[in-house]
C-alpha cells in the first residue's frame, strides 16, 4: 500500500500546485479584503503539507517493516482492483461522470441525479424510500440557494436550470 499511498500523495501535490497556479488568475480583493483566491490557496497549501507528511511518514514506516510485512503489503497492493473494492471504483467513476455532466446538464439536474443514484447504489431506500427521494431534492435546493443567493456564485446552468 505504500506505493499506492506515495502515488496518491504525488497526484495530490501536483493537483494542488496546479490549482494554486490557476488561483493567480483570480481577481484581487478590494479595500484591503482578501480576494477570491485566498481560500483556494490556503486549501492547496494544506493539501501539499499533508501530502508531504504522508510521503515522509510512509517512507519512515516502510523502513521499519520486516520482509514478511513488506510481502503482505505488496499482496494488499495487488488486490486493490479486486471485486471487494468494486464499490469504491463504481463511486469514483460515478463521481467523474457527475463532474462532467455538471457542465452539460447543469448543477441542479446533475446533483439530483447523482445523489439519487448514489442513494440507491448504497441501498439507502432500505431505511426509507421517501427519504431516498426527498433528500436529493432538499440537499440540491439548499446548496443552490446558499451558493446563488448567499455567496453569489454562479452555478453551471444546463438543460433545465
Amino acid at each position: 500500500m505504500k506505493r499506492i499511498s506515495d502515488v496518491i500523495s504525488i497526484i495530490f501535490i501536483a493537483v494542488a500546485v496546479a490549482f494554486f497556479v490557476i488561483s493567480n488568475s483570480f481577481p484581487a480583493g478590494s479595500n484591503g479584503a482578501v480576494g477570491p483566491a485566498w481560500f483556494p490557496r490556503i486549501m492547496c497549501v494544506i493539501i501539499i503539507i499533508l501530502s508531504v507528511i504522508n510521503l515522509v511518514t510512509t517512507t519512515l514506516a516502510d523502513k521499519e517493516l520486516s520482509e514478511e510485512e513488506r510481502a503482505a503489503d505488496r499482496q494488499k497492493t495487488a488486490n486493490i482492483f479486486s471485486k471487494d473494492n468494486l464499490i469504491v471504483w463504481v463511486t469514483v467513476g460515478a463521481t467523474l461522470v457527475y463532474v462532467i455532466c455538471i457542465q452539460k446538464l447543469g448543477f441542479v439536474v446533475s446533483s439530483i441525479a447523482y445523489i439519487l443514484i448514489m442513494n440507491f447504489y448504497y441501498k439507502v431506500p432500505k431505511i426509507s424510500r421517501i427519504a431516498a427521494v426527498v433528500i436529493p431534492f432538499a440537499v440540491t435546493g439548499v446548496l443552490y440557494y446558499v451558493f446563488t443567493n448567499l455567496l453569489h456564485v454562479v452555478l453551471p446552468s444546463g438543460i433545465l436550470i
